[in-house]
């Protein structure tokens, strides 16, 4: 027992001995610890420290050349001027600073500040005013003058044209009122331009009375809007416009300024449309005598009041403020309405064309013609039939009995010489007013948007029915050249007649040499074709096929292009308008 005790108490001690050491050492750490803390706590002061005079002085720095930047930003530079305000050198306005260069562009910066180019390329001549703000020059001067072999030919061919045949064209133009009023008892109203309008579109041409499209015109520019929404079915941007007299037309704005050129590597059918192509071919058409192109004028247009507070929900979801603080929207169409393309005002003011709408097909039915000279519209398979066979006319469009007889010939010839004119490929369908049962039915001018497009080339393909068919009118033969060999020259009476437009100029001054040059070629066409088949053979009133039995009542409906893969035919911006406007 004594043994086991004494072992116990040897235990006890070397335990209590261990006891003390690890209480010794558990000492030694929290010294340790806490001196690493007191250590860490220094240095997070000094960081801290640091820190802030680090932030203090990078926030004086930054500050500093914050303002030294706006202070640089707000000095003013010399020469510095926006990419569209910009004169090139050698430019009319930049070397004409003084006489009628000033008074013009004194005069044009009186258009509200808003109406400003968007994309433009580089700034081409303005289109001249009328000739007496040029002493002693004359701006239609051009160098290109006519040709005294073609004149010649000309003088001795317009001898053998029995002229009084001319009446035979359109021996009786009855107005859409006179035609209902004797034929069907039914009352045209008046109530407004458009029914006007409406109740003077003739049997020959779509109107006559000047009062009328002035009063129209007056309506159009001036009228405020009920209501704007998207014309679906476009392949750009267009809209309808609905009047407060719930009248409606089709508004393009503005996507370029006047001395845009179409890029030369774009096809026909992907081309931006020019509004005022519109406005310029509406003139065109009235003072080469067709007067069978849809009334179209020019209008400023606030994006903001008239459109984005007037506009539908689909389209006013489209608005939004372009990063310089110009009101934009984008619309919805099949080409070009996306942010890369959109309209955008200066800062919210816009300029467009605005096209009448044509009366209710319902009341006034109209035809969608597949022209025998469209093109392929296709990338691969560019050339048509009649662009590589130069007999196509006589052999398929002569032999076709909605052509062999009649007036729709020569209303190809002359809706084809205006194309050829103003630039135009673009020509796959036309309209026509089926309405007046014993009339022929004649070509409504539709759909010119893509016309204007470049002035230094001629597309000589778009006068290939002229050239392949050899037929004209008397009043069209007479018209151009009258043009041709008179001082009263195409560009100068052409340039009066845009001169009214609210948005005048209309075209850019390059383009004015571009009609005569084309104008040239199309006296030089029909000098040709005079000479090869002589003056009986080419002017006629109507064209009449003896091989060919003319068509029967039953054979006169024609049916709309369907199913079509190598084209589609472009929006014809005809919409029926709200309310019957004819009773």
């Amino acid at each position: 027992d004594i043994i086991l005790l004494l072992k116990k108490l040897q235990v006890a001690r070397y335990a209590q001995v261990d006891s003390g050491k690890k209480t010794n050492g558990e000492g030694i750490v929290r010294r340790t610890i806490k001196q690493q803390i007191l250590c860490v706590d220094r240095l997070y002061s000094s960081l801290a420290h640091m820190m802030r005079l680090t932030l203090k002085r990078l926030f004086a720095v930054v500050f500093i050349v914050f303002c030294t930047t706006l202070i640089i930003l707000a000095l003013p530079r010399k020469g510095f001027e926006r990419e569209w305000e910009s004169k090139p050198p050698g430019s009319f306005e930049a070397e004409n600073v003084g006489g009628p260069a000033r008074r013009f562009l004194a005069e044009r910066s009186k258009k509200p500040s808003g109406v400003g180019d968007q994309n433009i390329l580089p700034n081409q001549p303005p289109p001249p005013k009328l000739t007496g703000e040029f002493a002693g020059l004359d701006p239609f001067a051009f160098y290109s003058s006519p040709s005294k072999k073609v004149l010649n030919k000309l003088s001795r061919f317009l001898r053998e044209v029995d002229w009084s045949d001319m009446i035979k064209e359109c021996p009786l133009n009855s107005t859409l009122a006179e035609y209902w009023s004797e034929s069907k008892r039914k009352k045209v109203s008046r109530n407004d331009a458009w029914e006007s309008f409406y109740a003077e579109i003739g049997s020959c041409d779509v109107y006559r009375s000047k009062k009328t499209i002035d009063d129209l015109f007056s309506s159009l520019s001036t009228l405020p809007l009920k209501d704007v929404h998207i014309m679906d079915g476009g392949t750009q941007v267009k809209l309808i416009f609905t009047f407060e007299n719930d009248k409606q037309a089709v508004f393009k704005p503005m996507r370029f300024g006047r001395n845009y050129e179409s890029d030369p590597n774009h096809f026909y059918f992907s081309d931006f449309e020019r509004h005022q192509a519109e406005i310029a071919t509406f003139h065109l058409d009235k003072i080469l005598g067709f007067r069978r192109a849809v009334p179209t004028v020019g209008r400023i247009v606030n994006i903001t009041s008239e459109l984005l507070e007037k506009a539908e929900k689909k389209l006013k979801k489209t608005f939004f403020v372009s990063p310089a603080k110009n009101q934009c929207f984008v619309s919805r169409c099949d080409y070009y309405c996306d942010t890369t393309h959109a309209i955008c005002g200066s800062p919210d003011l816009k300029e467009g064309s605005v096209q009448v709408f044509l009366p209710d097909e319902n009341a006034v039915p109209r035809k969608h013609n597949r022209s025998p000279y469209r093109r392929t519209y296709s990338k691969k398979n560019q050339l048509a039939d009649w662009q590589t066979n130069m007999d196509y006319c006589n052999a398929e469009v002569k032999k076709d009995k909605k052509y062999a007889h009649g007036r729709k010939l020569l209303d190809l010839v002359d809706l084809h010489i205006m194309d050829f004119l103003i630039g135009n490929q673009d020509r796959h369908h036309y309209e026509s007013f089926d309405v007046f049962s014993g009339h022929p039915a004649y070509a409504v001018h539709l759909d010119n948007g893509r016309a204007f497009g470049r002035t230094d080339f001629d597309d000589l393909d778009i006068l290939l029915p002229l050239k392949q068919c050899c037929v004209i009118r008397p009043s069209t033969l007479k018209t151009l050249a009258d043009f041709y060999k008179t001082p009263k020259s195409l560009t100068r009476t052409l340039h009066e007649s845009m001169s009214a437009d609210p948005v005048f100029p209309i075209l850019a001054y390059k383009h004015y040499p571009a009609l005569e040059r084309r104008l040239g070629i199309i006296m030089d066409t029909i000098t040709k074709c005079l000479d090869d088949n002589g003056a009986k053979a080419v002017v006629m009133p109507v064209f009449h096929n003896p091989k060919v039995p003319e068509m029967e009542a039953a054979d006169y409906a024609e049916e709309e292009e369907s199913g079509d893969t190598k084209q589609q035919p472009a929006p014809v911006p005809v919409q029926p308008v709200r309310g019957n406007a004819i009773h």
